[in-house]
């Protein structure tokens, strides 16, 4: 009998399993290289936050009033108190501003809140516009959150605490 009758049948499948890895391997980092080269290509908002007990603010406008916001990525609409929406209706047209119905939001302590709504046409956040964007006015005195709603306009965000800067990718 010869070398070549007596071969592995088991050794055939163990290299096969082993190209395969390589190939999964190779087109996997692929991929990774790729998506970093498309989103190197992509515009990159740097926006600067402040942060103090313990949270991130980010300044912002609507209507030309100045607007500090909780940055709340938790909050799935951004949310402001009635004395906002005084101050940013008060000297200016309302053509930026429509009414919506109204809703009930689940509060972090558990509670629910019948709350206003308004779609915003266009906002600032830093130097950046951001348009449609629906926001909750809370009946009792509270801090304003900006929330996942703006950042889910973004293709990406990521904060870099370091900076102290929030990245939004266009």
């Amino acid at each position: 009998m010869d070398n070549t009758s007596k071969r592995n049948p088991l050794s055939f499948f163990k290299w096969t399993a082993i190209i395969m890895v390589f190939f999964t391997l190779v087109i996997s980092l692929w991929t990774v290289v790729l998506n970093q080269d498309i989103l190197s290509k992509l515009e990159h908002l740097k926006i600067p936050l402040s942060s103090y007990y313990g949270v991130y603010h980010i300044n912002g406008k609507i209507n030309n009033s100045s607007i500090s916001f909780i940055l709340d990525s938790g909050a799935s609409e951004t949310v402001i108190s009635e004395s906002v929406l005084s101050r940013i209706t008060k000297y200016s047209k309302n053509d930026n501003i429509k009414y919506l119905d109204g809703a009930y939001y689940n509060l972090a302590d558990g509670s629910n809140v019948f709350c206003k709504r308004i779609r915003v046409s266009e906002m600032q956040i830093g130097d950046y516009s951001v348009n449609n964007v629906i926001i909750a006015i809370m009946p009792k005195e509270t801090d304003n959150l900006l929330g996942k709603n703006v950042l889910d306009k973004f293709k990406s965000w990521h904060i870099n605490k370091d900076k102290k800067e929030l990245t939004l990718i266009k």
